[in-house]
């Protein structure tokens, strides 16, 4: 039977690298808990007009010019609420709490230390990913490596996969190692594509588990302080991602690819079907364009993931 949902309205003010949270109090559910404000989204009000709305009301700020970041599905025992989470740097006031709570702004990097209702999680991989997912391609040595690294670099791109199946597992790493300072300089980070117990031996950033390697694992199998990647290509691949813990999670292919010629494409109404129903961030993979970013945005996806569009 297909759940109705409740639609929440979620709100990630911003102010430079700082984001405006508050807490929970005694007598709310996850008591203690950090929160972005918001609130419930009252019959014939749109998303951006029930944020202007709540904050207003809960933090006492006229804001505008919010722009959709997530969308989360979520599951409680007594009801399931769909989070249409947005963000904005436009806001006149000062954010203070007039029902009572504390209100705080903390620099971004600071999220992760913080305790939030698990439903929110989500969130906090949207905010630290980007929207481009860069999968490293052919390279003739390590010397070619680093230069079409660095292009990617220069090109702002904050998420970068290390894809190298000629290589073996110790010489993945040791080009990593080669590559980290300059790739975490930029502010970005690395993604090796291969086993959790790589990232034991390097400074990498996390883990992009292939589909194939999905079922192998019962529970999340890295530390919660890396990231965890999952690539799906169905319904089955996407509900053991998020079995497994997996903070983000590819879909492909979208689009008909050369990498997949043997599958079958998606499309961006499978696509975007599929994604309502992922409380974690979804790259949009196969076919992909620089061009396609606003389309796959539309379509849920968190961004674009790409082999030769960002690599050549």
């Amino acid at each position: 039977m297909q759940k109705t949902f409740l639609d929440i309205a979620v709100g990630v003010l911003r102010c430079e690298n700082e984001i405006c949270l508050s807490l929970r109090q005694k007598h709310q559910s996850h008591a203690d808990h950090w929160e972005f404000p918001g609130g419930k989204v009252e019959a014939g009000e749109s998303i951006e007009q029930a944020l202007k709305r709540e904050f207003i009301e809960e933090l006492g700020v006229e804001t505008d010019n919010w722009e959709p970041l997530i969308e989360i599905p979520w599951h409680y025992e007594k009801v399931s609420v769909r989070l249409h989470v947005y963000q904005s740097y436009d806001f006149d006031g000062t954010p203070h709490g007039k029902e009572g709570q504390l209100v705080r702004w903390f620099n971004q990097t600071e999220l992760k230390a913080l305790t939030f209702p698990e439903a929110n999680q989500g969130i906090l991989s949207a905010l630290e990913l980007g929207d481009r997912y860069a999968i490293s391609g052919k390279f003739s040595d390590v010397e070619d490596f680093s230069a079409k690294l660095a292009k990617v670099l220069n090109d702002g791109i904050k998420l970068i996969q290390l894809r190298a199946k000629g290589l073996d597992e110790a010489e993945v790493v040791k080009l990593a190692q080669e590559n980290i300072d300059a790739i975490h300089q930029a502010g970005a980070k690395l993604m090796l594509n291969g086993t959790p117990e790589m990232l034991g031996q390097t400074q990498a950033d996390g883990i992009q588990l292939a589909s194939n390697q999905l079922f192998a694992y019962d529970a999340r199998p890295i530390a919660q302080d890396k990231l965890l990647g999952a690539s799906t290509h169905n319904q089955e691949e996407v509900e053991q991602a998020l079995k497994i813990g997996a903070d983000f999670i590819l879909l492909s292919p979208v689009l008909p690819t050369a990498t997949h010629p043997d599958m079958e494409a998606l499309g961006w109404d499978v696509f975007r079907e599929m994604v309502k129903a992922i409380p974690v961030p979804v790259f949009a993979l196969g076919g992909m364009k620089a061009e396609r970013l606003n389309q796959g945005k539309q379509n849920g996806a968190q961004g674009i993931a790409a082999i030769s569009e960002f690599w050549n």
